[in-house]
C-alpha cells in the first residue's frame, strides 16, 4: 500500500514537472530562437532603448501606432489583462516587460507615447525612433507595416502585423502569438514557453 502510494506521488510529480510539449502551446515557438542585430530607439521616458534593454527579461513586443482605431488599443488592453494574470504569480511576473513599438514615428513622438501607453499599464514601455531604425528592426523580425493614404482631409492609417512577439532573456525572439489574442491563453502559453529548454 505504501509502495503504491509512493509510486503514485512520484508519477504525479513527474507529470507536473515535465517539460511541456509544443503541441500544448498555441503560439509559434522558434527553435532555435531568432537573434536580431542591435538597434537604437528611444522609449516614452526619453531614454535609450536598444537590444540590451530586452536582455535579462521576457519581453512581449507589439508593433503598432497610437492613432490606430482598433487593433492596437484592443491588443494593449489584452496585454494589460495578461499582465494582471501573471502578476498573481510574482515568481513568473518579476522578469516580464511589455513593449509597444511605434511604426508611425512621424506622429508618435516621445510625448505622444508618454500620453498613450501608460493609459493601458503604467509599467508598459512605449518605443519610437528614426524611421530607418524602426524599418531595420521590423525587417529583421518580419513585421509588416505600410502607410495607407486616406481621402483628402483624413488622417492616414498604417496597416501592420497584429502578432505579439516574445523575446527571451537573451534578447532573441522565442515565440510569435498570432491574432486574435486572449489574455488567459497568452499567460498560459507564456508559462509553458519559459519552461522549454
Amino acid at each position: 500500500m505504501l509502495f503504491a502510494l509512493a509510486i503514485g506521488v512520484w508519477l504525479g510529480n513527474l507529470v507536473l514537472n515535465r517539460e511541456p510539449s509544443l503541441e500544448q502551446i498555441s503560439a509559434t515557438v522558434l527553435n532555435p530562437p531568432k537573434t536580431v542585430s542591435n538597434f537604437h530607439l528611444i522609449n516614452h521616458r526619453d531614454e535609450s532603448f536598444t537590444l540590451d534593454t530586452l536582455k535579462g527579461k521576457w519581453s512581449f513586443v507589439f508593433f503598432g501606432y497610437t492613432h490606430c482605431p482598433d487593433i492596437c488599443p484592443t491588443t494593449l488592453h489584452t496585454l494589460a489583462q495578461m499582465d494582471r494574470i501573471l502578476a498573481k504569480r510574482p515568481e513568473v511576473h518579476a522578469d516580464v516587460q511589455v513593449v509597444f513599438v511605434s511604426v508611425d514615428p512621424a506622429r508618435d513622438t516621445v510625448k505622444q507615447l508618454g500620453n498613450y501607453v501608460p493609459y493601458f499599464n503604467r509599467a508598459f514601455i512605449g518605443v519610437t525612433g528614426p524611421e530607418d531604425e524602426i524599418n531595420r528592426l521590423t525587417k529583421q523580425l518580419g513585421v509588416l507595416h505600410i502607410r495607407v493614404e486616406q481621402n483628402s482631409g483624413q488622417a492616414y492609417l498604417v496597416d501592420h502585423s497584429a502578432a505579439v512577439l516574445l523575446f527571451d532573456p537573451n534578447g532573441a525572439m522565442r515565440a510569435l502569438f498570432g491574432a486574435p489574442h486572449e489574455a488567459q491563453r497568452l499567460a498560459a502559453d507564456f508559462e509553458k514557453i519559459r519552461k522549454l529548454k
